[in-house]
């Protein structure tokens, strides 16, 4: 149970988040996605394979059963191929072999990517 300390949060400080989360909605509904995604924060290894081998440490802000989308530092090929390697907080992590199907900027200095899921890996 979270506890209050100290006085409530100002109007001003109220304004920001309330502007920050309707931003978010009002990015989520111009979306075009296949199906429907789950907020998920987890952190990702992205394995690049093509076109180009990197290794990029990424967020996640959504999944489905079909799909991640990714938050980066840096900008990932629109049809790139990767090893995702997502960190459970139990358990092993599980290695999906995917596709970057678009990027774009997300803020200043980071990037959201959309990846469809091709199979697991061993």
């Amino acid at each position: 149970m979270l506890r209050s300390i100290g006085n409530s949060p100002s109007n001003e400080i109220e304004s920001i988040v309330k502007g920050l989360l309707k931003e978010d909605l009002d990015y989520d509904r111009h979306e075009s996605r296949s199906a429907h995604r789950e907020s998920l924060v987890r952190a990702v290894t992205i394995e690049v394979r093509r076109p180009k081998e990197i290794v990029l440490s990424a967020f996640s802000r959504n999944i489905s059963g079909s799909g991640i989308g990714l938050i980066t530092d840096e900008k990932i090929a629109d049809s790139s191929t990767a090893v995702l390697t997502i960190e459970p907080l139990k358990d092993r992590p599980s290695k999906i072999l995917a596709e970057c199907r678009w990027c774009k900027p997300y803020g200043e200095n980071w990037f959201i990517s959309g990846w469809l899921f091709m199979m697991v890996k061993n």
